[in-house]
């Protein structure tokens, strides 16, 4: 037969076509393509193809493919592929080859989706034997498709156009299926690669059956580079459509051995052909030149399993697939007679017979696996015979039954097989082999398909399909294997620590490595566990010989080459990296031991355990099985100590029992331990520091010991003594001992008896006239200390005689306040010394150890900062004297576990003095672990349990050197003072050691201690170590609250601490500059903001925000060298005084203000320097309402969502998600940029108006005329003048105007109003009318609404709402799409190329003459599953789709969720976010990679993408949610409302009466259908951050209702409201306007910590369903309080929601459902109305102009604000006092800490504004004074 096709593609493969279409235009590929599909001619002229595809099929199929973002990337980006006609590919029929059967499929099959999805081209269906029953080829009333090389023989069958149409070169790929042979015999017949895979790995969903358990889609291709590139597209587990679908292992084997064993049948039939037999012969022979080992093989239990396939009942799978279409008595002339009576062979059987043939097949199997068990390969001819027609048509039945000879058993024996070409015959016809391998072997099989190839074919002589004078190119043969690329990648045997399960495995899961075996070593390793000298036990591996070695277990893992260096970093001496080999002979990439290693004093040879894993899980049980020191242990302390001792409990199975605070309720200590009890308290007095409350918590949970870590009771001598009595232990000294060692005085005595060396110093002093006497004789500087204290606290320093007594009264007071005891001593000051504590542990028994000491050079205050050790600088003569002293001293107390002696080092002198024995595990003992290798705290409980280990078996070996610096939440900046808050973000460096007990949502409390962590690393030496610890603190980062974390960087890394040249005090006069600037006032509304703020988070609520003016605001950061994008500083009305500690440069841009440095004034629009102390000041704005602050460098706040914008409503974002206050101080640090420019050029300044009057262009829509508004209402929304309202902000700019008028009537199913309409999601810059007044949605503002929007303000006209003030005019212009693009690209150009000339403004010739329709395009309906589609304009970077008439259907809204699916699965190029709403979507884009008008192409295509019918489903989240009815809260909205904003409506007092009312139902009534109804989620955003729009699936629960007008101004987080049919939870507290209900727990969590938040913060999304358990509001408090701190587990069942099955039940109860709906529908509804008009009309004739009632102040009152947050502890003047600048006003105290809010200037205190005890925040007014000149 003759087809005419255009020849420059015949014969392409798919890197040639691919290759095409990148380097043609896409008209120029799509005419190709084209010509290529409309040349082809289909049966009965051309039997091979039965279909293909239409001018209008392909032009949808390639605007599909146009779409794609990474087209060009897809692995068959415009390649033409054939489908065979039995699988469904959407546009195309099915016929199974018998056009009775014929079918529209509704969707792609998966496979053909997949080969879609990758961009192929579905050029058409070919013809196949009817149902795929024959390997003939000529069972098909399509016609008989003949073999390629000669039309007088069959092509194969059942595959048999596929085989021919890639064969003639017209498509490089085609899909047949394969259930006995059809996708190799074809193969073998026209010279092709015939890929069978493994069964189940290619989706059988959307395929006609043959054998439905046994059917596999195969491959038909003209090389082995395309059959392995569609193998890879193909090869993915689709259970939940295909039942018999799995997954390929994730490490297949790749390639067999060079010398695998191939097996060939013993006996092979040949029917009497001669010319096949030599072909094989020949294969073989290449088979073996590869190296293969050839074996013959008794075939018989194979084709015993063949038999089974005809002769058994699987004949009734084929009967199964087409029963029902056979009962329906088809046309006999549309069936094959051959087929049918194959078929209709399953009624032989009965159901019996299929359980006896399956017991056969099972036990064929049994013999087969084992014929099997040492074969790789099988090699069978894959037909014996190359048929005539004639021959076919004399025999079909037995023809047919000989080509399957040895095809047939291949899928019921579970095998994967590869059809190859074997050359031609003398007569010029091809046959081949079939290549076939066990399950997953794929990719083996076709790696030694090429090999055969390469010996068969020499240098490229092989051709392809018909091709004989073409041969297949090198690299058409060439094949990369599964997805693992060994290139980027190196190979890497782990033997020890790093294996699954141990200590360092994070380090491999650190570099990304990938698990890929467990192979053991060759015989010719030893294994050693090294001397243990840190936390972790290390292996070592020794190469040996044969004879002494033995096989070693691994684990290998593929890591990054990238990554590679960074792995071998971490790796510790002696181990290094070196080559391991294998069992079977491959060297790879391990860990090897340097000779001093296993041969060092302390190595164990652990060879004959045969795996460092079996050897740690021996040491564990061995340690297990030592006796536990205690069962349970209470641990009397809170924070990081409480953490870190629990760690060494759990280790040894001992239970932990925690106490805790109520501000600690949630705590980390309290989460880890195995028991918690409460304290009932806020303050440490109240609770850690309660003796009793300690003891009865300790009894209470039976515990055996109490250990109190440091601080607090950890040097109590009466509650050691209170413990002992009490039958507890106590883990430490006993009281006498810690009463002798705790009174200092004491101390110094027992020091004396020991022959340490003292310092100076006096007994304890009675007052402070003896104090007085004492310094003087002891001379000054002196030291004046707690006898008790502890922790810096209860010690300062006196210089001269003027401050003694005063310090002296202070210390007292300390000592009594915090440790319980007023003693008091002094001591000599040495100039210069350093602080050396030695690590001291005791027996109890007059034994003792030093085990090492620790330099505390750097501390401020006595507070330490960075502690190490060893000591440097120290003689080894004086590092043993200060070991042996210590030792002595503990020796002669008999003293009892872990302490540390102190001594004062005067370095020059080389001398050490006592100085106080710290009788407790002290702060810095990690140190000490980390160096040792020691656990100290299983130290100190062996010692307290009785069984002290024998010290002089211990030897203290310190390997290396640590360091460890503590993170304070305190504020260096604000001198140190305490920064209490919620940490939203922490992040610890993973290698090093960190003590911490924070945590992302840690609340961190004014009312303790303010360490948050304790940052450790360990080095091979000091400067090592302080490498590390330079590193980690880089790496670590925490937010919510100051810490000291830029002061310890600053330390960490000066050249002081490198070199050590530092003394206890050196901190007090280290010079610490600081990248950081401070707010001295805040001005009325100043944030953070960055542009373009937080993207892509409309759909659920989450505004933007960033900058009001974002022009202005880049204009900003461009002219001081930012990105234009980086975060800086939005200003609102009035300014902030801001002080900066660095050097830096500014600009400010925007409205008009004074604006001074230091009362100096400085221009704006120009980069301007500022010094380290200078006080910029903003004025108030004469000119445009907010002024941009930008400062050179980035701003230090945590991204939120991809954004460091400050949203405050949602409090997230920005500087602790709020406004900057007095006090705060914000970090920045230096990046890359460019070098600040003089000046913005003039013409680049936009225009803001110095009249009050603006023009501001907008697009029309989406809503317009005539459906919405009258023609004359929108002409009058452009003609009149729109005045600015009071109450306008950054959530929404209010308007005053004409009232609209209304092109009907009501909003219909939307609501009672004409500006209703089902919740949609507004575009950015939409004029939304609620109800009659028009606001302006901004960057803050609500994203899904339910009113209507006349116009939208482009991109480029926003900038103008940002800088209108109350008050001010604004007329609006109508302007095109254009327009708007060309506005916002020549402000985009201005601040990217920053010249002159760029920026285009408004101006009248762009202006629209008159309005447009914004109705970009509209879709009539086809169905009700295909609804009308109305495309509407929604600005210049959105579109609004609109789907169906203005009601609630769930059709529709899967209809959009079909859409949003496509978007999503295609990466539609330009498309940036899908946000649904109840029946519309939209779509925001982007301008600079697609159109208005490509984009509505794209769009318009899809729509006839999407096919459904009813019975749809979709999957969905079930959430049941506990919910209080009506509680407190709830209600407080509902009277709030009633108080301030309207006294009288119809929902009020009461919104559930109201409800019930307007129902005519009972209260009860409501209540059972908030605790019955399931809630279905349409949409999200409602009242943002995922606020849902849900409705009850059942109507009947759908009632009457109306919002609130005008809306609420608060309602509190977590309640749920009723606004006619919808309910929404409100995310935040927020605005709103539904009738409230109850309230139910948070549904936004912002830091992610529950568990329905893991990945996003938001609990709902579309299709999700909600319901209600009732709660009572106490028990609702509790739930709440849980849920923000992570706790409360939220009941979540993934479920699927069947629209199927939901119709039917909708049906079952229509007529109840019918009746509900007109009564609704009837008078009560016609009433309602009437209530509502009658009660707006009400409120339009009462609104009056309301006065806000607020406090005011003189105009010369200076308000003094808080820079702390505490508790509100005294005032320190009274109101009338006249005070002076800088004279204290009042105590805040917060974490041990008094501060003193002091006053700025002079005058005479007005009010102070808190009392005792009030909880005071940062940034809060306190005390108002009337200044004085």
């Amino acid at each position: 037969m003759t087809v005419t096709t255009p020849e420059i593609t015949l014969g392409w493969s798919i890197e040639q076509w691919i290759k095409f279409h990148q380097n043609s235009s896409p008209i120029v590929s799509y005419n190709t393509l084209l010509n290529l599909i409309s040349s082809q001619i289909t049966a009965p002229e051309n039997p091979a193809w039965i279909s293909v595809a239409s001018a209008d099929n392909l032009s949808q199929q390639w605007q599909i493919l146009q779409t794609r973002e990474n087209k060009e990337s897809l692995p068959l980006y415009g390649v033409p592929i054939a489908i065979k006609d039995n699988i469904d590919a959407k546009g195309f029929s099915t016929t199974a080859a018998c056009p009775s059967f014929a079918y529209e499929p509704e969707k792609d099959s998966k496979v053909v989706q997949l080969l879609r999805d990758a961009g192929a081209i579905i050029a058409g269906k070919t013809n196949l034997d009817q149902f795929a029953t024959g390997l003939v080829g000529t069972r098909s009333p399509y016609g008989k498709t003949t073999c390629v090389f000669d039309d007088k023989y069959v092509s194969g069958g059942s595959s048999a156009g596929s085989a021919r149409v890639v064969a003639e070169g017209i498509v490089p790929i085609a899909l047949g299926t394969d259930t006995a042979g059809s996708g190799r015999v074809p193969a073998a017949l026209n010279n092709l690669i015939g890929l069978k895979p493994t069964k189940g790995v290619f989706s059988c969903q959307g395929v006609v059956p043959a054998c439905k358990s046994l059917d596999c889609v195969s491959i038909f291709a003209l090389n082995l580079t395309d059959a392995e590139r569609c193998f890879k597209i193909m090869c993915q587990p689709d259970g939940e459509n295909d039942e018999y679908s799995r997954a390929y292992p994730p490490n297949p084997l790749h390639k067999f051995n060079t010398n695998c064993t191939v097996a060939i049948p013993k006996d092979v039939p040949w029917y009497g052909e001669t010319e096949n037999p030599k072909l094989y012969a020949r294969a073989i022979e290449a088979l073996k030149k590869t190296g293969a080992n050839i074996v013959t093989l008794d075939f018989e239990p194979l084709l015993d399993l063949a038999r089974c396939l005809y002769e058994g009942p699987w004949v009734a799978e084929r009967y199964a697939a087409t029963q029902k279409f056979l009962e329906s008595n088809p046309p006999e002339d549309t069936l094959d007679p051959t087929v049918i009576s194959i078929i209709k062979t399953a009624t032989n059987f009965d159901a019996s017979d299929a359980f006896k043939f399956e017991y056969k097949r099972q036990g064929i199997l049994q013999k087969v696996n084992k014929l099997l068990e040492n074969i790789d390969v099988l090699c069978v001819p894959t037909c014996p015979l190359n048929p005539t027609l004639q021959q076919v048509a004399d025999e079909p039945v037995l023809v047919n039954s000989r080509q399957g000879t040895w095809t047939n058993f291949v899928n019921l024996a579970d095998l994967a097989a590869l059809a190859v070409p074997a050359g031609f015959r003398q007569d010029h016809l091809s046959n081949g082999i079939t290549l076939i391998g066990k399950k997953f072997t794929d990719y083996a099989l076709l790696d030694l398909a090429k090999r055969y190839f390469q010996q068969l074919f020499p240098n490229g002589s092989r051709c392809y399909g018909a091709f004989t004078d073409k041969m297949v190119l090198g690299l058409d043969d060439e094949l990369t294997g599964p997805d693992v690329n060994s290139k980027s990648a190196i190979k890497l045997a782990v033997v020890g620590a790093h294996l699954k399960g141990l200590p360092l495995h994070w380090q491999l899961e650190k570099v990304n490595a990938t698990y890929l075996s467990s192979p053991k070593t060759s015989k010719k390793y030893q294994l050693f566990a090294l001397p243990k000298t840190g936390p972790v036990l290390k292996p070592g591996l020794r190469r040996v010989d044969a004879s002494t070695g033995c096989q070693i277990q691994l684990e290998v893992y593929s890591v990054p080459t990238e990554r590679f260096g960074e792995f071998i970093s971490m790796v510790p001496e002696p181990l290094g990296i070196g080559s391991v080999e294998l069992e079977d002979g491959e060297w790879v990439k391990s860990f090897i031991c340097e000779e001093s290693g296993y041969l060092s004093k302390g190595s164990v040879d652990i060879s004959s355990f045969g795996s460092f894993k079996v050897y740690m899980e021996y040491l564990a049980k061995q340690e297990a099985a030592q006796k536990k020191p205690f069962d349970r242990v209470l641990v009397a302390n809170r924070g990081e100590i409480a953490v870190r001792i629990m760690k060494t409990l759990k280790k040894l199975h001992i239970k932990s029992i925690a106490v805790y605070s109520d501000p600690d309720k949630y705590s980390r200590h309290v989460t880890d331990a195995d028991i918690a009890i409460a304290l009932n308290g806020s303050t440490a007095a109240e609770t850690y520091l309660d003796i009793d409350k300690i003891i009865a918590a300790a009894k209470e949970s039976n515990a055996d010991a109490i250990i109190p870590g440091y601080g607090f009771l950890s040097e109590n001598a009466d509650f050691s003594n209170r413990c002992e009595r009490e039958g507890i232990v106590f883990v430490g000294p006993t009281g006498e001992t810690i009463r002798k060692l705790g009174l200092k005085h004491s101390a110094r005595e027992i020091a004396e008896n020991a022959n340490v060396p003292l310092v100076p110093g006096s007994p304890l002093i009675i007052d402070a006239k003896e104090a007085k006497e004492v310094a003087r004789k002891i001379e000054y500087p002196v030291m004046v200390k707690s006898t008790a204290g502890g922790g810096g606290i209860g010690l300062r320093k006196v210089d001269t005689e003027d401050e003694i007594e005063q310090i002296f009264a202070t210390v007292q007071h300390q000592g009594k306040s915090y440790f319980g005891d007023a003693g008091v001593f002094i001591e000599r000051y040495i100039e210069n010394a350093r602080h050396v504590e030695v690590q001291i542990m005791g027996d109890g028994r007059g034994n003792a150890i030093a085990l090492g000491e620790r330099d505390l050079l750097l501390r401020r205050r006595n507070q330490k900062i960075i502690e190490e050790t060893p000591a440097p600088n120290l003689s080894e003569k004086t590092r043993s004297a200060l070991r042996n002293a210590a030792e002595n001293l503990a020796s002669l107390l008999n003293y009892r576990c872990a302490g540390t002696v102190e001594f004062i080092f005067d370095e020059k002198r080389d001398q050490f003095y006592f100085l106080e024995v710290n009788a407790r595990l002290q702060v810095e003992h990690p140190i000490t672990e980390m160096v040792t290798g020691l656990d100290l705290v299983e130290m100190m409980l062996q010692i307290a349990a009785g069984n002290p280990p024998d010290f002089n078996t211990i030897n203290v070996t310190i390997t290396g050197a640590s360091m460890e610096a503590r993170l304070y939440a305190e504020n260096p900046v604000k001198d140190f003072r305490p920064s209490p808050g919620q940490l939203t973000e922490v992040k610890f460096p993973s290698w090093a050691r960190i003590d911490t007990w924070v945590e992302k949502g840690s609340v961190v409390s004014a009312e303790y201690d303010p360490t948050l962590a304790k940052i450790i690393v360990h080095g091979s030496d000091r400067a090592d170590a302080l490498a590390k610890l330079n590193k980690a603190l880089n790496e670590t980062k925490v937010y919510g609250c100051i810490t000291n974390l830029d002061y310890l960087k600053s330390i960490a890394s000066s050249q002081m601490f490198n070199d050590v040249k530092i003394s206890t005090n050196v901190l007090n006069s280290y010079e610490y500059t600081t990248s950081s600037f401070e707010i001295i006032t805040p001005g009325a509304h100043t944030s953070i903001q960055d542009y373009p703020g937080r993207t892509g988070y409309w759909r659920i609520g989450v505004p933007p925000s960033g900058p009001m003016d974002a022009y202005s605001f880049r204009l900003a950061n461009r002219v001081v060298g930012n990105k234009a994008s980086a975060p800086a500083i939005e200003v609102t009305l009035t300014g902030p005084t801001i002080k900066f500690h660095r050097d830096s440069v500014i600009a400010i841009t925007g409205g008009l203000a004074p604006c001074t440095i230091n009362e100096q004034p400085i221009s704006q629009f120009k980069s301007v320097s500022i010094k380290k102390g200078d006080q910029l000041s903003i004025g108030k704005l004469s000119t445009g309402c907010r002024i941009y602050l930008a400062i050179r460098g980035e701003i230090d706040v945590p991204e939120y969502l991809g954004s460091k914008s400050t949203f405050t409503l949602g409090q997230l974002g920005g500087y602790n998600g709020r406004v900057l206050k007095a006090g705060d101080v914000v970090f920045s640090y230096e990046t890359e940029h460019s070098a600040p420019f003089g000046k913005i050029p003039e013409t680049l300044l936009p225009t803001i108006s110095n009249n009050k009057t603006w023009c501001v262009g907008v697009t029309c829509g989406p809503h317009g005329s005539p459906d919405i508004f009258t023609q004359e209402s929108i002409k009058e929304f452009f003609s009149e003048q729109w005045k600015v309202h009071y109450n306008s902000n950054r959530f929404g700019v209010r308007l005053v105007g004409p009232k609209p008028k209304w092109a009907r009537a009501d909003g219909g199913e939307g609501g009672l109003h004409p500006s209703n309409t089902h919740d949609y999601v507004y575009s950015l810059g939409a004029i939304n009318f609620t109800g009659d007044e028009p606001v302006i949605v901004t960057c803050d503002g609500p994203s899904l609404g339910g009113f209507v929007c006349q116009a939208v303000i482009p991109d480029a006209e926003l900038w103008k709402i940002g800088q209108v003030k109350p008050g001010d005019s604004i007329q609006f212009v109508p302007i095109n799409y254009a327009t708007a693009r060309m506005l916002k690209e020549s402000q985009d150009a201005s601040i990217e190329v920053f010249q002159d000339g760029l920026l285009k403004e408004l101006s009248s010739n762009l202006i629209l003459p008159t309005f447009e329709n914004p109705v970009l395009a509209q879709l009539s309906k086809k169905s009700e599953h295909a609804p009308t589609a109305t495309f509407r304009q929604a600005g210049d970077r959105y579109i609004l789709l609109e789907y169906g008439d203005n009601i609630m259907n769930f059709n529709l809204s899967y209809r959009v969720h079909c859409l949003i699916e496509l978007v999503k699965k295609y990466k539609t190029i330009g498309i940036v976010e899908m946000s649904q709403g109840v029946r519309s979507v939209l779509i925001e884009f982007d301008g600079y990679k697609i159109s208005q008008n490509e984009l509505m192409k794209t769009l318009l295509a899809y729509e006839n993408e999407i096919t459904f019918d009813d019975n749809w489903s979709v999957k969905s989240k079930k959430f049941r949610l506990p919910m209080a009815f009506e509680d407190s809260k709830t209600l407080a909205c509902v009277t709030r409302y009633q108080e301030t904003i309207r006294p009288t409506a119809p929902w009020l007092p009461n919104n559930v009466d109201f409800i019930a009312d307007v129902n005519g139902i009972t209260r009860k009534d409501v209540y059972d259908m908030i605790y019955s109804a399931s809630f279905m989620v349409l949409g999200l955003g409602d009242v943002f951050l995922g606020s849902p729009c849900a409705v009850p699936l059942d109507p009947r629960q759908r009632f009457l209702g109306s919002k609130y007008n005008p809306s609420r101004t608060f309602t509190e987080r977590g309640v749920v409201g009723l606004g006619g049919m919808y309910m929404c939870i409100y995310a935040a507290a927020s605005p709103g306007g539904y009738q409230l209900t109850g309230r139910t727990i948070p549904i936004w969590d912002k830091l992610s910590l529950s568990n329905f938040s893991v990945d996003h913060p938001w609990l709902l999304t579309p299709f999700d369903q909600v319901e209600f358990y009732p709660v009572s509001e106490e028990e609702l408090g509790k739930l709440t309080e849980d849920c923000d701190n992570g706790k409360f587990v939220v009941e979540i069942e993934d479920t699927v929601f069947d629209h199927g099955k939901y119709t039917q039940w909708v049906d079952a109860n229509k007529d109840s459902i019918d009746t509900f709906c007109q009564n609704q529908n009837g008078e009560k509804k016609e009433e309602f109305i009437r209530l509502i008009k009658s009660a707006n009309d009400e409120l339009s004739a009462s609104q009056t102009s309301k006065v806000q009632v607020q406090e005011e102040y003189p105009e010369t009152a200076e308000l003094v604000y808080s820079e702390y947050s505490g508790r509100f502890w005294k005032p320190i003047v009274s109101v009338g006092d006249i005070i002076e600048a800088g004279q204290g006003l009042i105590i805040i105290e917060a974490m041990k800490t008094e501060m003193i809010v002091a006053a700025r200037q002079s005058g005479k205190v007005l009010k102070i504004l808190h009392e005792n005890g009030d909880i005071v925040d940062s940034g809060d007014l306190v005390v108002v004074i009337e200044a004085t000149a």
